[in-house]
């Protein structure tokens, strides 16, 4: 452990500058840092947001830098971040086209296949002999994890010299190769299916995976099957709720996430069935980054939509007619079949997301997993998809990896499908209580958090309107009203409250459980003077379900056609202070 400098420490007046990028922005991306000469020393300064900055903690923190930056003095922190690292000077042994000792080339590259990470720019412009005639890396913040080889240049980066990026692209194809999963599986009274489930994915994608298990509560056998599993399969990690409240998926995926061993997680509902190449098809596209679906294959229960594949191989795992499943496979793998979606022009991605889907660990964490604001479940998936894209991921849905998917065997459909006489398949109207109370809860929560509904193209890629700061000035409005308005807005201000009040208090009571958000912070009298940065006023007596959608596709209004002033459309005036948006905000759970 070397030591660490504050920044404040630090006399930088002193110092000569070397180079000065602070505060350099390159379309959207920060790569300011300064280098200066000290007394024997270099300083390399970061920004906090420098782009380069989590390189170099990673590389420290997991002995990267080893025997090969001897000349790495300090770390310099401000409080808890560090923002720089202290360098004795040295020797430059050369210009960037001379050649690299091979002994010193050597143990970069043992350093290299030891850690999977790599240094990018190692020429002889970045290697110093300091005073005791040791070899030394400097500027190294040029590291990365082996998997991002092909995706530096977004950092005006370049692998040198070119014998070294053919090592290293070997490197890379062998860790692709190599990488695992762990499959992320909550399951409540599910047995039956996950029994189905986990057996395709030993049989057809083998042992080297890792299956993470929560049981939410069950009574069905579930828990005690689990734990007969993992005496006979050690690559199964096993988690339970005792109740005796479930917690959902929402929660459990989370906890399960924590829980694997892998860099990389799939989130898989319990009714899935691997598919042979399934893992395959998917680590292929799969990069720090990205997110990458599979394609389900499912019974006609639902309708129909270009981004699955809607065949019926049986509505139940009794009736699963898994030899015709097979069969079908090959022909859309072999394009001798019927091609679906992109395949139907010889495509082998879309860009859609929909379970199962797989990230690598540290991108799902980064933005703090799923929400519990819609625990036990319904629109977490929506939620988290629309913060991925915000977060500049990338959703890609591969035509090449399958599972037959059962679809909503979980709290949804109390007591699976069914055939009609005619053997027609059907759930429709067969909802249990609990998700159609849960479900309109979290379509609640998923409105007042991101000001309309959920959206997304046909091959499901999310759509995000603007979040804009809206406020309702209502009249004439009673419970019932406020209960439909008041999702849609960021606070609401009306005659509902003292002594004209409709019950308001009442409201709140009621709906307060059902939402984390502040409703008494929310819902103001009318004598209070609006603050928000778009301000509708309207007459609640005359709202109609054709005026109302105005209110439900306001954010795309506003980004369409709003400006700064006052305008009238129906029954509705605006005045719009500001445009500003905080959907970017909304990235991380906090």
């Amino acid at each position: 452990m070397i030591k660490r400098i504050d920044i404040h420490d630090i006399d930088l007046s002193k110092c000569g500058v070397i180079l000065n990028k602070a505060g350099r922005v390159v379309d959207g991306i920060n790569h300011g840092r300064m280098v200066l000469k000290g007394d024997g020393v270099y300083y390399k300064i970061f920004d906090k947001d420098y782009c380069r900055r989590e390189n170099f903690i990673r590389a420290y923190e997991v002995g990267f830098f080893d025997g090969i930056a001897s000349a790495l003095q300090s770390l310099i922190v401000d409080g808890e971040d560090i923002i720089g690292y202290v360098s004795e000077l040295g020797e430059i042994i050369g210009s960037e086209f001379d050649e690299i000792p091979k002994e010193f080339y050597e143990r970069v590259l043992g350093k290299v296949k030891q850690k999977n990470m790599f240094f990018y720019d190692l020429v002889p412009l970045n290697i110093i002999r300091r005073k005791n005639g040791e070899l030394s890396l400097i500027d190294l913040e040029s590291v990365y994890n082996i998997d991002e080889l092909h995706k530096i240049s977004k950092h005006n980066a370049k692998v040198k010299p070119q014998y070294y990026y053919t090592e290293l692209e070997k490197l890379w194809k062998k860790n692709m190769d190599e990488r695992v999963i762990s499959f992320i599986q909550p399951s409540r009274n599910n047995l039956k299916y996950l029994k189905w489930s986990y057996n395709s994915i030993r049989k057809h994608l083998g042992y080297r995976h890792e299956i993470c298990w929560a049981d939410d509560f069950s009574d069905d056998g579930t828990w005690e099957w689990m734990n007969e599993i993992v005496k006979k399969d050690k690559n199964v990690q096993i988690y339970r709720n005792n109740g005796p409240e479930r917690l959902g998926h929402t929660i459990l995926y989370d906890t399960l996430v924590d829980m694997a061993s892998n860099d990389i997680v799939m989130i898989y509902h319990a009714d899935m069935y691997a598919c042979p190449g399934m893992d395959k098809a998917v680590l292929k596209h799969l990069e720090r980054g990205k997110v990458v679906s599979a394609t389900r294959i499912e019974p006609p229960l639902h309708p129909d939509g270009p981004e699955k594949i809607l065949e019926d191989f049986g509505i139940e795992p009794e009736e699963f007619k898994e030899s015709r499943l097979l069969e079908f496979i090959d022909e859309l793998d072999n394009d001798t079949g019927i091609l679906y979606g992109p395949l139907a022009l010889k495509r082998d991605t879309s860009q859609g997301i929909f379970a199962p889907w797989a990230i690598y660990k540290d991108d799902f964490l980064a933005i703090g997993g799923h929400d519990p604001l819609y625990a036990p479940q319904s629109k977490e998936d929506s939620d988290i998809f629309n913060r991925f894209v915000l977060a500049g991921y990338e959703t890609i849905q591969t035509w090449r990896g399958f599972v037959y998917h059962m679809t909503c065997r979980g709290s949804r459909f109390k007591d699976g499908a069914m055939r009609n006489p005619a053997g027609q398949v059907f759930m429709k109207n067969r909802e249990s209580s609990e998700w159609l109370a849960q479900n309109l809860r979290s379509t609640r929560n998923f409105i007042r958090k991101w000001g309309h509904m959920v959206k997304h193209d046909e091959y499901l890629k999310p759509i995000i309107p603007p979040k804009y700061d809206v406020g309702f000035v209502v009249e004439n409005c009673n419970n019932d009203l406020l209960k439909e308005l008041e999702p849609w807005c960021s606070d609401i201000y009306g005659d509902f409250v003292g002594h004209k009040g409709f019950g308001v208090n009442d409201y709140i009571k009621k709906e307060q459980p059902n939402t984390q958000f502040d409703l008494k912070k929310k819902i103001h009298s009318d004598h209070i003077e609006p603050k928000n940065n778009v301000i509708v006023e309207f007459d609640c007596s005359k709202l109609t379900p054709q005026n109302f959608q105005i209110l439900v596709e306001l954010s795309s209004i506003l980004k369409e056609s709003g400006e700064v002033g006052e305008m009238e459309l129906e029954i509705f005036k605006f005045k719009i202070k500001s445009l500003d948006t905080y959907e970017k905000g909304l990235i991380n759970v906090v």
